[in-house]
């Protein structure tokens, strides 16, 4: 391999490499073989005409596409390897020379890492952010258990009323055409939980059990649908049913139903613990993300618009992943949101960006620490990510390639300089 650095100048980095003719044609070969059934020879059988005939032919020429991208499946990982280079965006590739006695030449154009010049970033002054917890947060939380326990009691001896649960059927229409999604044959419903579009529950109490009407609501201006926003409609309305909640007491009774507790007590000590190892998260959470944004602040670096642009690639790709799980798409919640992929990507961007100059930073304060990740700690780390998954260690470990591990390798340093820099942070009383 012969790489060697042209230039680099704003990230953007020129070099160029050149591979010797065995291995020119060793990818002349695999396109003869890609390609010999679909050129033919007066005298051959597809598939049948010699490589030297049919160079002699068309000439050489016919397979340098494919043998130069079979070159290149290799050699450029060497050559970036061979630099030293961080890459983060697609290359510009040029074969300006390409002879079966001198071999390839390659002329690159790519964007790398941006070099990183860190400020303070040890014994940073944040102010702290206190691990509470409010009787009425305890309160709320036992309630919400209570919610979920209580039982509904059938009415039938008056109209809906705020806070009943009701179930209905209804037929929307606008101008007397219906519209998608504006139909349900059983639908359950708290009034009062602005479930529905504004005045559409109110319009339900007073009404009793068989009772049809209509209900008409104006849809919101900033409606995620845009063929409803803005319009006036009517729904056909039946009053199926009329329940109302009633709650279970809270005493020891209800401790032992929903918890391991005999006492109410102690079933209500046990939420404040909870609550309260929740809130440190939270705090240290908070404590985390302002230490990098104050090493962030004091670092000086040019980040490319590329990584960013990767980073909401990858945050989208992830958003998509779980929507799907729940069996939406992302179109569909575009649509349902009233905006596009586009601005789908605006509204990662900050995030975006955030995170790629945390990440950065917290590399780079690796590299001046020369901080290690060991072998076993990569393998560990590699065991929690096969757990997720459901795969043995073991096998994990087998099936992780070089460029696995490095990534794992690379999580894991960025973890102990997060670490370093929260543990020598002051944390400061609120002024």
């Amino acid at each position: 391999m012969n790489a060697k650095l042209i230039s680099k100048e704003n990230n953007t980095v020129k070099f160029t490499f050149e591979v010797g003719p065995d291995k020119l044609e060793e990818g002349m070969a695999y396109a003869y073989k890609k390609n010999k059934n679909k050129i033919s020879l007066p005298g051959f059988r597809a598939g049948k005409a010699p490589r030297q005939l049919i160079e002699a032919e068309y000439g050489p020429q016919v397979f340098y596409d494919d043998a130069v991208n079979f070159v290149l499946n290799t050699e450029y990982a060497v050559a970036v390897k061979e630099l030293g280079l961080d890459i983060v965006s697609r290359p510009t590739i040029d074969a300006p020379m390409i002879d079966k006695k001198e071999g390839i030449k390659f002329d690159v154009e790519v964007t790398v890492k941006p070099e990183v010049k860190l400020g303070k970033y040890k014994g940073i002054e944040v102010e702290k952010t206190e691990a509470t917890v409010k009787p009425e947060e305890v309160d709320a939380e036992i309630k919400k258990v209570q919610e979920q326990q209580a039982r509904l009691i059938e009415v039938t001896d008056r109209p809906a009323q705020l806070n009943d649960n009701v179930n209905i059927s209804f037929d929307g229409s606008i101008d007397g055409v219906k519209f998608d999604g504006g139909q349900s044959d059983s639908y359950d419903l708290v009034l009062g939980s602005h479930t529905f579009i504004d005045g559409f529950e109110d319009q339900i109490v007073g009404h009793s059990i068989e009772d049809k009407f209509d209900v008409n609501v104006t849809f919101p201006e900033n409606y995620g649908s845009k063929d409803l926003a803005g319009k006036a409609a009517v729904f056909a309305c039946e009053l199926k049913e009329i329940s109302i909640k009633e709650l279970p007491e809270l005493n020891d009774d209800f401790a032992q139903d929903v918890s391991e507790f005999d006492t109410f007590d102690e079933y209500k000590k046990s939420i404040e613990e909870k609550l309260k190892t929740i809130a440190e998260a939270k705090a240290a959470k908070i404590k985390s993300e302002k230490v990098v944004d104050a090493i962030v602040e004091n670092a000086t670096m040019e980040v490319p618009d590329v990584m960013y642009e990767n980073k909401v690639d990858s945050m989208i790709a992830d958003f998509e992943n779980n929507i799907s799980a729940q069996g939406l798409s992302l179109d569909a919640y575009c649509n349902y949101l009233g905006t596009t992929r586009d601005g789908l990507r605006t509204t990662f961007h900050e995030s975006a960006v955030k995170s790629v100059k945390g990440r950065l930073v917290l590399e780079q304060i690796a590299k001046e620490e020369k901080l290690e990740a060991t072998k076993e700690e990569v393998d560990e780390e590699i065991g929690k990510i096969a757990e997720s998954y459901g795969m043995a260690k073991e096998k994990a470990i087998k099936i992780f390639g070089e460029e696995d591990r490095k990534n794992v390798e690379g999580d894991l340093l960025i973890k102990k300089a997060q670490k370093l820099v929260e543990d020598s942070a002051v944390e400061a009383e609120k002024k």
